[in-house]
């Protein structure tokens, strides 16, 4: 019994706590400072666009410069593919397995990159390229002071990492670590939870710490004051929910199309000139239309705070928006420019919640006082349905949005949505993106189908850890665990287990070294896992 907790104490408490303590701190200070950047560069792009709007004579000057800023995001992605695309689908898919991902490139290239898609104006959000570096951190963490003995760690403190960063850009903690949980993993596992809760509350005290220094903002939205709305009135979150699930039915399949038709049409184009004539392309739209611009943080707010759109209800105007930023954001990412979805998204539903609430204040069903509410409203239901997060998405209403005294209301709109998606049958928005990208990395490949059984050895990393606490490679499964003789009497896997796994992989080698990370030296089926 003392070996035991002397065991657990080494290999499973300790580098828990500590990794957890130090991804947290290093997340923060990163995360701080490309926040800080951001919001400059935002402010830059705004400031340079509201100039050339009063002197259109600077407008090829506008489209040069936005062309020059496109040629070198496309130098960038083509030196370091961990910066293409969104943020988020990027670390999901490096956090589950599925895709290789360059910690370093991660941590010093990606903000360059994401911070020239701002300057820029493009709808993409900065909370991507956050949970991205936050990744980045925790596999640094792990590679710089963990060593060869606690690689096992290394998804692990990815996903802390990722949790923090989501927390750090958006604000709210609860809702980053369920994030960890619906999102990331879909499932729950303890272990996880504690080294995503301890990223998460370092990184926050971190950043609260800075923040007092005078270095950046902790919150992403200034909570706007919800009126609770009447039981008799539920019917209003319903409808509103439907059509957010409707539109994300839309939206998906959008996304789907656009990919097809961007990598048919544009297949033979180089990056080199694909990218400038995007980027040049928004630049001129962003021109006459401001409200196409920016991460969609600027437009949330003004739906939030204000009942009609530059003075007048232009329902056609939002419906504009809503389709001309959805085009923009697919094709980006689509084509691999840095920058994050989660915004964007968000803005989506503000739309659709703006749209309802109009509807609604003109037929006489609701008082302008929940005009806010429906906006709220409208950004969790899209969020929940078109990602398929809707725990999450309700928790982030609650804890970010203010929507405390509307608990009810808020879960029926998002449910609402979500069953309308769920009905569909159609994959959520992430996923969608995780397999096109995984595709396009794996075109012309041939993924190999492996059986083996595994001997669990001494000091193996999965020692001692429940089967829902350890991340086995992607597509992996567990078919029988049998018995060996060194049985300690706890719950979890002993040495001397032998563990019969099936799994699907592009790259047997890869997942061969991540075996053996996991249960020890495999060097009698070595031959079986390397070369199926």
């Amino acid at each position: 019994m003392k070996n035991y907790h002397s065991n657990y104490l080494k290999n499973l408490f300790l580098p828990c706590l500590l990794f957890s303590i130090a991804t947290g701190i290093f997340s923060a200070l990163l995360i701080t400072g490309f926040k800080v950047a951001a919001g400059f560069a935002v402010h830059l792009s705004e400031t340079v666009y509201q100039g050339v709007r009063s002197n259109p004579s600077w407008l090829p000057c506008l489209l040069g410069g936005a062309a020059i800023l496109g040629f070198l995001s496309s130098l960038i992605l083509a030196f370091s593919h961990s910066c293409r695309g969104g943020g988020i689908p990027t670390s999901i898919a490096a956090i589950r397995g599925i895709t290789n991902f360059k910690w370093l490139k991660s941590a010093f290239l990606l903000p360059v990159s994401a911070l020239i898609t701002f300057l820029s104006g493009l709808p993409l959000g900065t909370e991507g390229p956050c949970v991205q570096m936050g990744t980045a951190v925790g596999n640094g963490v792990v590679h710089m002071i963990g060593g060869k003995k606690n690689k096992g760690w290394r998804r692990y403190m990815m996903t802390g990492g990722a949790a923090a960063g989501f927390a750090l850009a958006t604000g709210s903690p609860i809702t980053a670590i369920l994030f960890s949980m619906e999102e990331i993993h879909k499932r729950f596992s303890p272990l996880l939870f504690s080294i995503v809760s301890i990223s998460v509350a370092i990184g926050q005290l971190a950043a609260h710490f800075l923040a007092d220094l005078g270095f950046g903002s902790t919150a992403l939205f200034h909570t706007v004051l919800l009126e609770p709305l009447p039981l008799s009135l539920i019917f209003i979150p319903l409808a509103t929910g439907l059509l957010c699930g409707i539109c994300s039915i839309g939206f998906i399949k959008l996304y789907n199309l656009t990919d097809t038709l961007v990598r048919k049409k544009l297949k033979a184009l180089s990056a080199k000139i694909k990218l400038p004539v995007i980027f040049a392309l928004f630049a001129l739209i962003g021109f006459f239309f401001s409200k196409m611009l920016g991460t969609g943080h600027s437009l949330i707010d003004h739906l939030l705070n204000e009942h009609f759109l530059e003075g007048e209800t232009f329902w056609y105007l939002l419906v504009s928006i809503f389709a001309i930023r959805a085009i923009f954001m697919m094709v980006s990412n689509t084509v691999g420019i840095t920058g994050g979805i989660f915004l964007p998204t968000l803005a989506f539903g503000a739309i659709l919640g703006a749209l309802c609430a109009e509807a609604f204040i003109a037929l006489g069903l609701i008082e302008p006082d929940y005009y806010a509410l429906l906006v709220v409203i409208g950004m969790a239901s899209f969020l929940g349905a078109s990602s398929r997060i809707p725990v999450t998405a309700f928790v982030f209403a609650v804890e970010a949005l203010g929507g405390f005294h509307n608990i009810l209301p808020i879960i029926v709109g998002v449910t609402a949505a979500f069953l309308a998606v769920e009905s569909s049958g159609l994959d959520d928005f992430t996923s969608t993106v995780i397999k096109t990208k995984t595709h396009a990395i794996h075109k012309g490949k041939d993924p190999y189908t492996i059986k083996v059984p595994l001997t669990v050895h001494k000091d193996a990393f999965v020692i001692d850890k429940e089967l829902r606490d350890i991340l086995w490679p992607a597509s992996c499964r567990l078919l029988s665990i049998e018995k060996g003789s060194n049985q300690t009497g706890k719950l979890g896997i002993d040495e001397g287990d032998i563990l019969t796994v099936h799994y699907t992989t592009y790259d047997p080698v890869a997942t061969a070294e991540e075996f053996e990370i996991l249960v020890g030296d495999q060097s009698e089926e070595i031959d079986k896992l390397m070369r199926p």
